[in-house]
């Protein structure tokens, strides 16, 4: 025979069910992860205007509530990553740009081409005809897209900061305009699209092949 629980019962464990749910989400919100969106295409090829994003925050250490950016056991971004963090001139604000400069690096832009540490890095065209920067000491490469012919001046980055491009290169908003990112601004590491939406039609499109792609 079924037995019956009572009214109260059933609803406690329904609404203590329904507080744990809220209260693991707040959790992985705050400390685990970060969801973005890509409002323009600063980012292209490798990020589309209208992806969203997911961030994993502990690549860079536990974050510490109320302590202006501080972790347990941070750890550095490295040149190549695609990074979330508090835009300097308003921290309400969350951006995605590539990590060029680390503490300590100096950085300069010849005729479109980033010199870092006194080294140029290469530029490549691939099989598909995308343009690749590629570092040739540290066998990382990306794609780029966008032609910049301007001049930097070299800057060199401090120990509590970090110098950010962006992917395409004629959108300047990025450390050329704005300098460099102080470290405590630093949110995550970029890792997943989970959704793409083109909106860029009368009728937004989802894109498909760029769902749940790996970056």
């Amino acid at each position: 025979m079924m037995k019956k629980y009572p009214l109260q019962v059933i609803f406690r464990e329904y609404f203590e069910g329904i507080l744990a749910a809220v209260f693991l989400a707040l959790f992985l919100r705050l400390f685990v992860v970060s969801i973005l969106y890509m409002p323009t295409g600063s980012m292209q090829p490798n990020l589309y205007k209208g992806d969203f994003i997911i961030g994993w925050k502990l690549a860079y250490g536990f974050p510490l509530p109320l302590m202006g950016g501080d972790r347990l056991n941070s750890k550095l971004p490295s040149r190549g990553q695609l990074v979330s963090f508090r835009f300097p001139g308003d921290i309400e604000q969350m951006v995605v740009r590539r990590v060029i400069g680390l503490p300590g690096d100096r950085i300069s832009v010849e005729e479109g081409r980033l010199i870092v540490n006194g080294r140029p890095l290469e530029y490549i065209e691939s099989e598909d005809g995308e343009t690749l920067e590629r570092w040739p000491e540290e066998n990382l490469s990306y794609a780029i897209t966008g032609t910049w012919k301007g001049k930097m001046e070299a800057v060199d980055v401090p120990d509590d900061a970090f110098f950010v491009l962006s992917d395409q290169r004629s959108h300047l908003d990025d450390s050329r305009t704005w300098g460099v990112v102080p470290l405590r601004n630093l949110d995550s590491l970029v890792k997943v699209i989970w959704l793409s939406v083109d909106n860029s039609q009368r009728e937004l499109t989802l894109r498909w092949p760029r769902m749940f792609h790996w970056l």
